[in-house]
């Protein structure tokens, strides 16, 4: 019963002082964030800077928003179906650091004229997306799309730095011991 009394009084002692870092982040602060990177939603690995996101429309897609997504305005989401019937909602990037894997393909393509192959984290191996590459140029000593040639993730695939860092609440005393080691 006394170690009950003495759990309740430190507990309304302390209570109080044991305070969380502040993670509410804004879509105001994400969209001036210049520093802020697309990860895979599996492992966390770097894919993309934000500032890659591109538009370019699919004439295959069943359906196409424009929406506020990951902190940034007017971002195209595209709704595409492979042909196993699969429905993804993807984004458009210019650049990644996803690896490709297998033979570029010619059939079942979403942009007409161009040709695809799988994209994989290159850390977990998890797909994430596809490479497309425009048909002239795509060889198959190619792993890589050309400057003409663009990557597309799948949305549910990734998550952006800033609001996979707020998901981490880190107690305000860790910060505060930091600053006196330092």
């Amino acid at each position: 019963m006394v170690f009950a009394v003495v759990i309740l009084f430190v507990c309304l002692a302390y209570g109080n002082s044991a305070r969380f870092q502040d993670t509410n982040i804004h879509s105001e602060d994400l969209s001036k964030a210049v520093n802020d990177y697309f990860l895979c939603r599996h492992c966390g690995t770097d894919i993309s800077p934000l500032s890659s996101l591109i538009s370019i429309d699919s004439p295959a897609a069943s359906n196409s928003r424009v929406s506020q997504l990951f902190g940034l305005k007017n971002v195209k989401v595209q709704t595409v179906k492979n042909s196993l019937h699969s429905q993804f909602e993807i984004l458009t990037l210019s650049k990644t650091l996803c690896v490709g894997k297998g033979n570029w393909q010619t059939e079942d393509s979403w942009f007409p004229g161009y040709v695809w192959k799988v994209c994989v984290c290159a850390k977990c191996g998890r797909h994430i997306g596809w490479m497309f590459e425009p048909l002239h140029l795509a060889t198959s000593d190619k792993i890589y799309p050309s400057k003409e040639g663009f990557y597309v993730v799948i949305i549910s695939s990734i998550i952006n730095e800033l609001h996979a860092d707020s998901l981490i609440v880190v107690p305000k005393h860790f910060s505060t011991i930091e600053e006196i080691s330092d």
